[in-house]
């Protein structure tokens, strides 16, 4: 088994694990978030099915047989603030993608939260955005909260490092050497 308390891919992997393994029973939704999040890097090449297979197997096996707690105090240190955000929401993510939020899923998601040192603000904004996302009830419910003619969604992103003011949030192509990055990706084989 690889050592996934060094790869972050592995690590993803793991977190959504620990959610999927939560109460004991993997849902279509949940599957579905797996392939979502994985599939695209045999489609891209980067792995194959394989491969892509053997990484969902350890990481499975990693979260059945490892303490969440000591998988969270491996895996902290060697995250970027990047990551560890991106691990959170995809977590998130996976807890609300079958429409039912089981009190141990909630319980790990609450470790993480810690562990990674996230924000209340912060989490109250992911949890917005993805709340939006998954439920679909605003489609068929005229009477949805999300429905109200007052309602406005609002997502302020404040970056310590660059300001101390809150800023509009910017795509991701207005970093530096990201528009390349695409641009080499985008290129026909």
């Amino acid at each position: 088994m690889a050592d996934i308390t060094t790869s972050p891919l592995f690590i993803l992997a793991t977190a959504l694990a620990y959610v999927i393994n939560a109460d004991n029973e993997t849902t279509f939704e949940e599957k579905a978030k797996l392939i979502t999040a994985f599939g695209k890097h045999v489609s891209r090449g980067e792995m194959t099915n394989e491969e892509l297979h053997a990484v969902m197997d350890d990481a499975f096996e990693y979260a059945s047989r490892t303490e969440l707690d000591l998988f969270l105090r491996n895996v902290t240190p060697n995250l970027s603030p990047g990551q560890k955000v991106a691990i959170f929401i995809n977590i998130y993510d996976t807890m609300l993608v079958d429409g039912i939020v089981m009190a141990g899923e909630k319980a790990i998601v609450n470790k993480f939260i810690g562990a990674f040192d996230i924000s209340r603000d912060t989490v109250r904004a992911i949890r917005e955005v993805l709340m939006m996302k998954n439920d679909t009830a605003v489609f068929t419910d005229r009477t949805h909260p999300y429905n109200e003619p007052s309602y406005r969604f609002e997502l302020k992103i404040y970056d310590a490092g660059v300001s101390d003011s809150y800023h509009s949030p910017q795509l991701t192509d207005k970093l530096p050497g990201m528009k390349e990055r695409w641009k080499e990706t985008d290129k026909p084989s």
